[in-house]
């Protein structure tokens, strides 16, 4: 509880002292003064020290009224609309007369506030939308192109009378676009002022404008990229969206705008490295407004990404990948598994490595352990594509590149209806050792399949006869005594064998049908393609074995390339068993599934941007495979067996697709417009970083300041704490400024500092700092800030939650009634008055009383009767 009257000082009570020894000096005195005349002037002279004494305590009487000091702080930015003006002022006369306030003042402000006498002076105030403040700038001229809730209220704070209740009524909508209203808040606090929002009615323009440019946050030159354009409309127009880089133009759209935000994606190729300025335009119909029509936004574009593409299977088929991605802005080296470096250290020149179709034995284990260490170690990527190379137990299992991926090949049963036709040659040419490995190769063969398959063997020279007829493998002994009669003799002729093959395989109903042919290709010319073609319309696939080094390798490869089969060329006679028994194992194992479908999406990801996923077309067949517990499965068969399946491995990510990149499984991808465009996102998806420190720079425009941020992760991603880092500012002028970054949290660094709003552009570039990465500056690049339009030009509603916050926090109301302002509220005025003069005045009374008691003779006459 506050008393209601106080004093400044209390030693003066010392004074009181001196009573008592009046009243004893006045009782031993020999004065010829009467007892009761004594008694009087001692009185009198006890009561003026008495009064001294009081006056120089300075006592203070302190009382409450109801009186009001109000500031109406009225916003003339360029943001609200005249007529809210024009009613505002004639809200605030209205509200002096209901309310009649002890002290009242009024204010207009946008960039920065005036005080001023009487409400009709706003009305009279100078303004511009020069877009500049300097220090030359006219104090008395406000710039309606900025909005200034700070300076506003600590204005209004200043013109408010200390002594009485405080209130500031705030008409305004609040899109404050310079300062930082919180930091007055204390203030206002503290001073126990309450702040009445009245939310400003927004420009009535019909205008649309641009609110943003949006890119990746990582660019590579040549790299196809989509760019979102902002736009907002305040009705529904048609307009013409552009999109440029210096004079290039990127793009034009025209779109039918809709009321609110509009989002206008460009398809993009930024083909030049280094800091680029994208520049936003629209022009839209009825559109009042053109001054907030344009807007630029700063990029930085990195080099093309470097990916080391190992092919296993024909080198020339590695064109069709290599192609679509050289078009999607990637540059790929092609290199076969021989060529693989051994080392993680030569691999770390590029940014991903592709693995396609490369069988595990093409593979030395340095260089397995390499694409490990590079993927775990040094934040790699790998992107592994399968293909009939790539298949179970004998494959990856077991291996370091195995560990990486994010599926297990696994052998499963094997296939339940298959039918293999095994084309023998017997001419002379395979006479002697040739014919006897080839007939133990077709028993190896036959040893493979399980009474549920069906097994034949054709033989031919000149001509041709079906030495085991088509059948169930029921008895393998009958058929291995007819392999055992047949005999070399006669000249070659493939082709009427594999008219017989083809027969053959067509009466049956197996789905599986594949046919190997043996021979050295020295046969009579014929229309090899036309037979073999319509043989793998019907998913007949046949493999070819080229015998002897003078063999028509030639030939045997293109019977096998229009068959969809595997070439083999058996040097020398011991070879051949084992080439029977790998193209068997392939045809009955069941994780080599070779069937049309279209994959399923399993999970979106951000790979997949862009491009129509429910389209995707068929594939022709993939290696069945398990994932990985943890692993991400995107994309499936109709089955559900994984397709496209991603993971985090160490510091890297690895990517797997069970079928291939080519011209087998994928044949229908390759004709597939979207082809280039899905692997080059994937590709992007697992890129390596340029360092395996991550360091993230951004400078953005807010109001009249530049927030600039960085954050640094180490290579094991953790936050990097206690730096220094530093940042160079460069201006137009070619004047430079360095200044530091203060930390703001785990791994956060930013600072702010005003935005010279008379320049185009400046220039931000992360200076070499101690602790941060080598090269790590050079690598993010810079970034440019461009002087766009002034917030104000936008015409965004009112600011309602920002006006609700300042209300709670002051005590204050959203658009109040005239008797909820001025209404008390336990924050009444204190009047306080001294009383000290009237004390002083009180001791020169009684001194001159007690004068007269002594000296007048009305008094002697009076007192001494």
């Amino acid at each position: 509880m506050t008393l209601p009257l106080i004093v400044e000082s209390v030693w003066p009570v010392a004074f009181f002292a001196a009573v008592p020894l009046l009243f004893w000096m006045g009782h031993k005195s020999r004065t010829r003064l009467g007892r009761r005349h004594l008694l009087v002037a001692t009185i009198l002279r006890s009561l003026a020290i008495v009064s001294l004494a009081l006056a120089l305590m300075r006592p203070q009487w302190n009382g409450q009224s109801g009186d009001v000091s109000v500031i109406y702080a009225l916003d003339v930015s360029r943001s609200v609309s005249s007529s809210f003006i024009d009613a505002a002022i004639k809200w605030i006369d209205q509200a002096d007369q209901e309310g009649r306030p002890a002290h009242a003042r009024y204010l207009a402000f946008a960039d920065h506030a005036i005080l001023l006498q009487k409400p009709s002076d706003i009305r009279n105030l100078a303004v511009t939308e020069a877009g500049t403040r300097g220090a030359s700038a006219d104090a008395g001229v406000i710039d309606q192109t900025a909005t200034n809730l700070e300076r506003a209220l600590d204005t209004a704070l200043m013109g408010l009378d200390p002594d009485r209740a405080k209130r500031i009524v705030l008409l305004t909508d609040g899109n404050q676009t310079a300062g930082d209203v919180w930091r007055v808040l204390p203030r206002l606090t503290r001073a126990n002022v309450r702040v009445y929002p009245i939310p400003a009615k927004a420009r009535e323009d019909n205008d649309a404008w641009i609110a943003g440019i949006e890119a990746p946050a990582e660019t590579h030159s040549g790299e196809p990229v989509t760019v979102t354009v902002r736009v907002v409309s305040v009705i529904e127009t048609p307009a013409q969206v552009s999109l440029k880089s210096a004079n290039a133009v990127l793009g034009k759209r025209k779109v039918q705008l809709k009321a609110g935000l509009n989002r206008v994606d460009f398809e993009a190729k930024l083909a030049r490295a280094g800091a680029m300025t994208l520049t936003a335009e629209v022009v839209a119909k009825g559109d009042s407004v053109s001054e907030n029509n344009r807007m630029q936004q700063s990029i930085w574009v990195n080099a093309r990404p470097r990916i080391l593409y190992i092919e296993g299977g024909e080198a020339a088929s590695a064109r069709y990948l290599a192609d679509a991605l050289a078009g999607q802005g990637i540059d790929t080296r092609v290199i076969a598994p021989a060529a693989l470096p051994a080392s993680a250290a030569e691999l770390a020149a590029y940014d991903a490595v592709i693995l396609s179709d490369t069988p595990a034995k093409d593979l030395t284990p340095d260089g397995m352990q390499a694409i490990e260490s590079y993927v775990r170690d040094l934040g790699g990527g790998l992107l592994f594509a399968s293909g009939e190379n790539v298949y179970g137990e004998q494959g990856y299992s077991d291996t370091a590149v195995e560990k990486v991926l994010p599926v297990q090949f696994r052998a499963q049963e094997k296939r339940k209806d298959l039918a293999l036709v095994i084309a023998l040659d017997r001419s002379y040419s395979m006479k002697g050792r040739k014919m006897e490995m080839a007939k133990e190769a077709t028993r190896a063969a036959l040893d493979l399949l399980e009474e549920q398959h069906r097994f034949g063997v054709v033989a031919f020279d000149s001509q041709t006869y079906i030495a085991v007829p088509m059948q169930y493998v029921r008895s393998k002994r009958k058929a291995e005594d007819q392999i055992s009669r047949i005999q070399a003799s006669g000249q070659t002729n493939i082709y009427p064998a594999l008219g017989i093959v083809y027969r053959l395989l067509q009466k049956t109903d197996s789905k599986a049908k594949h046919v190997i042919l043996l021979s050295d290709g020295d046969t009579r010319p014929a229309d090899f393609e036309t037979l073999v073609k319509r043989m793998s319309a019907e998913k007949i696939v046949v493999s070819t074995v080229a015998v002897g080094a003078d063999a028509d390798r030639a030939l045997m490869s293109d019977i096998a390339k229009w068959g969809k089969g595997r070439a083999y060329v058996a040097e020398n006679a011991e070879s051949i068993p084992q080439i029977f028994i790998e193209e068997t194992e392939r045809a009955v194992r069941s994780n080599l599934l070779e069937e049309s479908f279209r994959p399923v999406v399993r999970h979106s990801s951000v790979a997949f941007r862009g491009i129509e996923m429910d389209r995707l077309p068929e594939l022709r067949g993939f290696v069945s495979s398990k994932a990985r517990d943890h692993a991400e499965v995107l994309l499936t068969s109709p089955s559900g067996a994984p397709l496209l399946v991603r993971w985090q491995y160490g510091l890297g990510k690895t990517v797997v697709f069970t079928s291939d990149v080519k011209n087998r499984w994928a044949a229908n991808w390759l004709d597939w417009p979207r082809f280039g465009k899905f692997w080059a996102q994937q590709a992007r998806d697992v890129m390596r970083r340029d360092s395996g420190e991550a360091l993230d720079f951004r400078v953005v425009r807010e109001g009249g300041e530049a927030l600039i941020r960085l954050s640094v992760l180490t290579p094991d991603g953790n936050f990097r704490n206690g730096l220094a880092p530093q940042v160079k500012v460069s201006r137009p002028d070619g004047s430079t400024s360095i200044f530091g970054l203060r930390q703001s949290g785990a791994g956060a660094y930013q600072a702010r500092m005003p935005f010279d709003r008379s320049v185009l552009a400046e220039r931000f570039e992360l200076v070499d700092s101690p602790g941060l990465p080598r090269q790590g500056p050079l690598r993010i690049g810079a970034r440019v800030l461009h002087q766009d339009y002034p917030d104000e030009y936008r015409a965004l509603p009112p600011n309602v939650e920002l006006l609700n916050a300042l209300a709670r926090a002051t005590g204050g109301k959203v658009a109040p009634s005239v008797a909820e302002i001025f209404a008390r509220q336990g924050d009444d005025s204190r009047t306080s008055e001294s009383l000290w003069p009237w004390f002083a005045l009180l001791a020169l009374i009684f001194y001159l009383l007690d004068i007269a008691v002594r000296r007048s003779p009305l008094a002697w006459r009076w007192l001494e009767a």
